[in-house]
């Protein structure tokens, strides 16, 4: 099938992407940059416009047969001011409209739309399904508001299957709600929102990527589908088993007062409860990869366990891994891909090629501060993985796995880097924030080069 993706790079569409292409389909994404197929990590067709501000130019969308629309500004990103709302709302109402102006033209057979349990309001301890009706506060009637344009497309007739995901909070390690929640926990900091009563209806990321897929592909499902897990917590109960996952109990509550003072209405989002069932899904008999908080939490925060920083970072070439990977077994190589102001340089290798075993010495400049680096290629299966780990260096730990899947006729290249700083939390409070900054940078420039390089390579 051909679907549509808008929210392409967010958390779900970034893995909603992926999922799409293994499963065969053809994907396509709006960004109003033509550049944006360098942060998609996976094959796709580009479709420049701004659904924000008006539809895109006619035509553009004439083999579109399906639609996966995620696209809308966070909630959480800032206090609600006036303007913020207005944002807040515009994103979701105006762009769906401008989308489904867009696909008069259009072969659709499916359209599916994300939501959010915010639809339901402060509910207290009502078990609420996808028949239950909305509450009154401002999330729930930018919802509202946002379904009524979502199922005017059942207009077209019944030759267009529409369909609403009603989202939870998604837990994953590379982003959203989780990742802003993990310093106070693993700290022994973290605490209940007031008095933690409040239920909280999750999902895990790779759950919310599976119903997404099923509703797009089963043509008997359609209407309103609450995308949460089948055990909503509340509060309290949250924040004990995240507190756990490091070893770590409840420290005192945050209290409601100190919420509002701080974020003012959007409280209502932290305080609001809503303890939503995924009625539909469950009769569909969707399995749960995670069914449960504990096997969630346990699998999202697995990577920071050890007090790791992390760092994910992804990018698809048009080039099948077997013309890639000979870049990466050349040591000099990884000089190249390093910016030039770290002076990076390959002193010498235990073993004439790279291979398992390999120890490898760099010397390099940190805030010109020369350093010497010696690092072991723990893993090494050519074309497809490799692994490599510090000996002795700057860091405390740095563990960094390169990975290579054929995907479609290319390659998701993905790098995962788990490193530490010396001195434990220390040194993580004095310098962990700029050792972030400089790895981002560091990989930023590596993207840039691979980017370059693989895309004359596929041309020559």
């Amino acid at each position: 099938m051909k679907v549509l993706l808008t929210g392409a790079t967010g958390l779900i569409g970034h893995e909603l992407g992926l999922e799409l292409v293994r499963r065969g389909h053809e994907v396509c994404v709006v960004s109003r940059r033509k550049e944006a197929a360098q942060d998609v990590p996976y094959p796709c067709r580009v479709l420049q416009g701004d659904l924000s501000k008006g539809p895109l130019p006619s035509g553009m969308l004439t083999d579109i047969e399906g639609v996966i629309h995620l696209m809308g500004e966070s909630v959480a990103s800032g206090r609600w001011t006036a303007e913020r709302r207005r944002r807040i709302l515009d994103s979701r109402v105006l762009s769906t409209r401008h989308l489904i102006q867009s696909l008069e033209s259009a072969p659709l057979k499916v359209f599916v739309s994300a939501s959010a349990v915010g639809y339901y309001g402060d509910r207290g301890d009502e078990t609420l399904t996808e028949d239950s009706k909305p509450g009154s506060d401002f999330l729930s009637e930018v919802c509202q508001a946002w379904e009524r344009e979502v199922f005017s497309l059942k207009d077209r007739g019944p030759q267009v299957r529409v369909a609403a995901v009603r989202l939870g909070i998604v837990l994953s390690a590379f982003g959203g709600a989780l990742t802003k929640m993990l310093t106070p926990f693993r700290l022994g900091l973290g605490g209940p929102f007031g008095k933690g009563d409040q239920w909280m209806s999750w999902i895990h990321l790779r759950d919310a990527v599976g119903i997404f897929t099923r509703v797009l592909e089963d043509a008997s499902l359609d209407g309103v589908v609450n995308g949460v897990a089948p055990e909503p917590v509340t509060n309290r109960e949250f924040s004990r088993e995240l507190g756990a996952c490091f070893g770590k109990g409840l420290a005192p509550a945050v209290p409601s007062a100190a919420l509002k003072l701080g974020f003012g209405e959007m409280s209502e989002a932290l305080l609001g409860s809503q303890r939503v069932m995924p009625t539909v899904m469950q009769k569909a008999g969707y399995r749960f990869e995670y069914p449960n908080l504990k096997s969630a939490l346990a699998e999202a925060t697995s990577l920071y366990a050890d007090g790791d920083m992390i760092l994910r970072s992804q990018q698809y070439f048009d080039v099948p891994p077997e013309k890639i990977f000979p870049f990466f077994a050349e040591a000099q190589n990884l000089e190249r891909i390093t910016p030039p102001l770290l002076g990076f340089h390959i002193e010498k290798m235990s073993t004439p090629e790279i291979e398992e075993g390999s120890l490898i010495d760099y010397r390099l400049k940190i805030h010109g501060v020369p350093v010497k680096w010696r690092t072991r290629i723990e893993e090494w299966v050519p074309g497809k993985r490799f692994v490599d780990t510090q000996l002795k260096g700057p860091y405390k730990k740095w563990h960094h796995t390169h990975n290579f899947e054929k995907l479609g006729r290319g390659t998701l290249m993905t790098d995962l880097v788990r490193y530490r700083v010396p001195l434990g939390w220390a040194g993580w409070f004095a310098s962990g924030w700029m050792v972030e900054k400089d790895v981002n940078q560091i990989f930023d420039y590596r993207r840039q080069y691979c980017a370059r390089h693989f895309s004359e390579k596929n041309q020559g």
